[in-house]
């Protein structure tokens, strides 16, 4: 190796350095308590349920419960069958009551219930008939909600 080779070895071994020290010292920031509480908040979480299958259900209502407790802002959505656990009374013969009870704790931890209205209403309900702390979702909240949430599909 000559001279001029040498020299460059050396600049590129000081380049790659740099960026693994710089890699390196950035990544307790990363990971840090206080970065990681700070980007909580960045975008919302939605967990969109369009299903009234139990194990579904509580499979997306769990999930969202746990994001909620580490301090993210979440918002469980419900269309098509999901609707069922958002109201107050669902058909009897699904058996849903375990799973709106769930959704009442969620809205009572600080959880946000936006229900499809038009899914609400193709399943025989009206506005009267969610449950206490759910919104009805009209265009323009669903559009504000998704704008720049991460969406999670059930």
């Amino acid at each position: 190796m000559n001279h001029v080779d040498y020299a460059r070895n050396l600049k590129l071994a000081f380049i790659l350095s740099s960026v693994v020290i710089g890699i390196g010292g950035l990544y307790p920031l990363l990971f840090s308590s206080s970065y990681v509480s700070a980007q909580k908040y960045v975008n919302p979480i939605v967990y969109h349920l369009s299903s009234d299958e139990p194990w579904r259900a509580t499979v997306a209502i769990s999930d969202a419960t746990t994001l909620l407790k580490l301090g993210h802002n979440v918002t469980l959505l419900l269309s098509v069958e999901g609707v069922q656990i958002g109201v107050m009374h669902p058909h009897h013969y699904l058996g849903l009551n375990s799973l709106t009870g769930n959704v009442t704790n969620f809205i009572a931890d600080g959880g946000n219930v936006i229900i499809c209205e038009v899914c609400l209403r193709i399943a025989g309900y009206n506005n009267s008939d969610i449950i206490d702390g759910a919104i009805i979702g009209k265009p323009e909240i669903i559009s504000n909600l998704l704008s720049n949430a991460t969406v999670i599909d059930y």
